[in-house]
C-alpha cells in the first residue's frame, strides 16, 4: 500500500519556532549530504557548540509540557522536552516482507477472500541529552492484516537498547503485545518505564522516571502510522518507610511519525 509523506511544515506539532540551537541541530541532520549516522551528526554537533549549551534552561519541570516536536527531512521527527533532552522517532517499513511470521511463529497466508497485510514494521524512539550522548532506544515491530472491515494485529517483536557503558537508566514494568482499539483500529506496542537515580541499603532517590509507549497503529483500511508518547512522571525519594514526591508529572502530547501515515488518516487520530 502507498505511503504518502507528509510535509515538514503540515506535521508541526508547534507553532513555537526552535531555539538557535535547536534549530542548529535540525539543520545538521537535514543537511547531512553523506549520510552519516545521525548519531554521529548529533555527536559532533554537540561538541561543536557545548560551550553555548545550558542545561538549565529547561530544569524546571511544570504541569505543562515544553516539548516541540519538528519533522525532519527524513520524514522522522525530532522533540525537544524538559532538561534539554531530546527524543528521536522513526519507522522502518520492510516491503519486501509479505507473508512475515509472528512470535508464535504463526505463517498468515493471503488465501482468504479480500483478506491483505501490511509490510513488516519498526516503530523506534530514542532519547539523547544535551551533550549528544544517547541514553536508550526503544522498538516495537509488527504488522496486520486487514478486510476493510476489521483489523486484526500480530506483534513481532519488542525491545529496548541501553546506548552507553555503565548507562543508569533502568526499566521497569515492562509490556509487550497487541491491542484492539475498536473494530476498525487496533495497536502493536511496547512500553514500560525508564528511570535513573540511586539506591543504598533501602533507600533510594529516583531522578527522572518516564513512562513511555512506543505503538504501531492500523485501521480497517490498512492506513498504518508509528506513534509514541511520554509521561515525566515526579521524581521520588524513599527513606526507609518515607516516601516524598517532588513537583509534578509532565504528559507530553502523543506524537505521530507522519512519514509512516497514509493521507486518509481520520480513523488514527
Amino acid at each position: 500500500m502507498f505511503v504518502s509523506t507528509v510535509s515538514a511544515q503540515d506535521n508541526l506539532t508547534t507553532n513555537v519556532k526552535p531555539s538557535e540551537l535547536e534549530q542548529g541541530l535540525i539543520d545538521a541532520l537535514n543537511s547531512d549530504t553523506k549520510n552519516l549516522a545521525a548519531d554521529y551528526v548529533i555527536a559532533n554537533y554537540c561538541k561543536a557548540t557545548e560551550d553555548k549549551i545550558s542545561t538549565s534552561e529547561n530544569n524546571n519541570v511544570s504541569s505543562k509540557s515544553n516539548s516541540r516536536t519538528y519533522q525532519l527531512e527524513s520524514g522522522s521527527n525530532i522533540t525537544f522536552i524538559n532538561h534539554g533532552n531530546f527524543l528521536i522517532n522513526d519507522l522502518k517499513v520492510d516491503n519486501n516482507t509479505i507473508q512475515p511470521v509472528n512470535k508464535e511463529n504463526e505463517m498468515n497466508l493471503q488465501s482468504e477472500d479480500n483478506s491483505f497485510y501490511t509490510p513488516s514494521l519498526i516503530s523506534s524512539v530514542s532519547e539523547y541529552n544535551s551533550f549528544g550522548w544517547k541514553l536508550f532506544t526503544v522498538y516495537t515491530q509488527g504488522y496486520f492484516g486487514y478486510d476493510n472491515k476489521s483489523v486484526k494485529p500480530y506483534h513481532v517483536n519488542s525491545w529496548y537498547v541501553h546506548n552507553m557503558p555503565f548507562n543508569l537508566w533502568q526499566i521497569s514494568n515492562w509490556e509487550e503485545g497487541t491491542d484492539i482499539i475498536s473494530s476498525n483500529t487496533a495497536e502493536v506496542y511496547s512500553q514500560g518505564n525508564f528511570h535513573y537515580g540511586f539506591e543504598y541499603k533501602g533507600n533510594s532517590l529516583t531522578v527522572q522516571n518516564y513512562y513511555i509507549k512506543v505503538y504501531l497503529s492500523c485501521d480497517q483500511n490498512g492506513n498504518y502510522g508509528a506513534y509514541y508518547s511520554l509521561t515525566e512522571l515526579i521524581p521520588k525519594l524513599k527513606v526507609g518507610s518515607l516516601n516524598l514526591s517532588f513537583g509534578s508529572s509532565t504528559e507530553y502530547p502523543r506524537i505521530k511519525n507522519g512519514s509512516a501515515t497514509l493521507t486518509i488518516q481520520d480513523d488514527l487520530s
